[in-house]
């Protein structure tokens, strides 16, 4: 019986090991999507902000809500950053830490909801705030340039300008288009469905998150976003007369394309239940 006991002491440490690298994959996906949003909500904080000191002060109450959703976000962010730091070394055993781990999971339940909350509640202020911020600093018109792009289901929208290339594939009952710029890519995809967006959210993973609101995509009616493999992705619904329309941006997690936003806003008006 020696050999298989020690066969068990061996395989115990690495069992344990394999638990908390498990644990750091998943916060650290978690984390990258809060620090998204949080920049998010900060960079229209900052503009808001700017509006009120500029005698705005219609905005002010606004920029109070920001503040505190805006501390909520922070707060979630950094309980999954002491968190990781808990568990940064690769090798470390899960059992000794097991219930400073359940403690930290515990408060980050909390925060992830309340996180959740705080961004929902900020996505119509920031919708209303987004233009102004853009009035205020000047942002120029989008360009009149476009790339037109027609589909095998016969729908077609019109692409920004940009200077990658386009492919698009799909069905009568998908539109599918991927961007590539140099290596990287992305790929947009969008599908009319039977049911409402509440009941596609329910399937969305409990780790994503609501993302700011800009121009393009205040209209839908939820929008999230989270990290998986180094890619970004931001999923969409439009509740319809007849259904629902679900569309899907995958990005690298370092490409800044923020026209796609437009494509994909474009894509479910084409593809929209009448």
């Amino acid at each position: 019986m020696r050999p298989l006991l020690v066969v068990m002491l061996l395989a115990a440490p690495a069992l344990a090991d394999s638990r908390t690298r498990e644990l750091a994959t998943g916060y650290t996906k978690e984390l990258t999507a809060c620090k998204r949003s949080a920049e998010g909500v900060l960079k229209v904080t900052t503009g808001a902000q700017q509006l009120v000191e500029g005698g705005a002060k219609e905005y002010a109450a606004d920029l109070d809500a920001l503040h505190t959703g805006l501390d909520q976000v922070n707060a979630y962010c950094g309980e999954l950053d002491a968190t990781l730091q808990l568990i940064a070394d690769p090798n470390v055993a899960y059992k000794p830490l097991e219930h400073q781990l359940d403690d930290h999971d515990n408060k980050i339940r909390k925060l992830r909801a309340s996180s959740k909350k705080a961004l929902e509640t900020l996505g119509p202020v920031i919708g209303k705030l987004v233009p102004a911020i853009n009035a205020r600093v000047g942002t120029p018109e989008p360009s009149t340039k476009h790339t037109p792009i027609k589909f095998p289901s016969g729908r077609s929208i019109d692409a920004p300008a940009l200077p990658g290339s386009w492919k698009v594939s799909g069905s009568s009952a998908t539109d599918t288009v991927e961007y590539a710029e140099g290596k990287a890519s992305s790929t947009i995809s969008v599908q009319a469905i039977v049911g409402t967006c509440a009941d596609q959210k329910k399937a969305i993973a409990s780790w994503s998150v609501d993302e700011p609101r800009t121009d393009g995509t205040k209209d839908l009616t939820w929008y999230v976003g989270y990290a998986r493999d180094a890619r970004r992705v931001r999923m969409a619904c439009r509740d319809g007369k007849g259904g629902s329309v679900v569309g899907k941006i995958d990005d690298p997690e370092a490409a800044k394309w923020p026209q796609l936003e437009v494509v994909l806003t474009g894509m479910i008006a084409a593809r929209e239940p009448k």
